[in-house]
């Protein structure tokens, strides 16, 4: 027989829930008998029926579900705000978001992101560990005791969030200053063909290149976006400081993050073309 002390009664009531619905052709088959007295979960077996490769993995999984469901994003924001103190409403959404997002396996494009895999096999191999035939233990107890590595997990993916979002909070600062920079300042140049590919290149309004050298002329230093690189892999500045009034951007990959980039700062001066339209667009201006 197994018990499972729950001190609260929302809990009981989703587990015995969650386990019914699970061990359903068991209960009906009269395998398994489901009960809840008191503050207990009781699970009784019969005793010739094998418990280990049928039942047991039923339970734990219905264990696992129910952290996850009900404990993982209070857990969270109790990190983000008595771990990292981040009381703010607006700010803990935002991290939690991150957070949750990662959990899920959305974001593997962040460093270390493999740190925080394999959180749900923590839980699951905790429980299944710890389970048997004959087992009575504190539901609370458990969550606080046996899963610290797990909970040790969600601080690491917390302290990543909250990476990320500071790096948000810094880019998007970045882009109302530059767009505050460009709507006082008077065009340079009215338009630009930018064409990215491999590497990006810089037309005028009649499809000229643009040198590197007339590129480095038009750059306001005091705005420089892209530090410590050579003037040819630079974009957004350029851009930026001659502040054009139409940008026709070439690419096919539009998913690139320097277009994302150009869209967000520039924004409805923008208009994205594939890049086989630069040939066709560059035909139609007489020379």
């Amino acid at each position: 027989m197994i018990e499972i002390y729950l001190q609260n009664k929302l809990d009981r009531y989703d587990l015995f829930k969650e386990f019914k619905a699970g061990l359903h052709a068991f209960i009906k088959n009269g395998v398994v008998e489901l009960s809840l007295a008191s503050d207990r979960l009781i699970i009784k077996i019969e005793e010739t029926f094998d418990f280990d490769e049928t039942i047991k993995p039923v339970i734990t999984e219905v264990l696992k579900k129910h952290v996850i469901e009900t404990k993982e994003e209070i857990w969270l924001l109790d990190i983000i705000s008595n771990i990292f103190f981040y009381d703010d409403r607006e700010e803990q959404a935002q991290i939690l978001a991150m957070a949750k997002s990662i959990l899920a396996g959305e974001r593997l494009d962040l460093p270390n992101v493999s740190k925080v895999f394999s959180t749900e096999k923590i839980i699951y191999d905790a429980f299944s560990e710890f389970l048997s035939r004959d087992c009575s233990f504190c539901y609370e107890s458990f969550l606080t005791f046996r899963l610290k590595s797990y909970l040790d997990k969600l601080i690491d993916c917390v302290e990543m969030s909250i990476d990320e979002y500071q790096l948000e909070q810094e880019y998007q600062n970045l882009v109302e200053s530059f767009r505050y920079y460009i709507k006082k300042r008077t065009p340079k140049l009215n338009c630009i063909h930018l064409v990215i590919d491999k590497s990006f290149s810089f037309y005028d309004e009649y499809f000229h290149l643009i040198t590197d050298e007339k590129l480095e002329n038009y750059l306001d230093r005091e705005i420089i976006f892209e530090k410590g690189i050579p003037i040819q892999e630079m974009v957004i500045s350029p851009l930026v400081s001659i502040a054009p009034k139409e940008i026709h951007l070439y690419s096919d990959e539009m998913e690139h993050g320097v277009i994302q980039s150009i869209q967000n700062i520039f924004q409805e001066k923008v208009t994205i073309y594939s890049k086989d339209c630069f040939g066709q667009n560059r035909c139609k201006i007489k020379f």
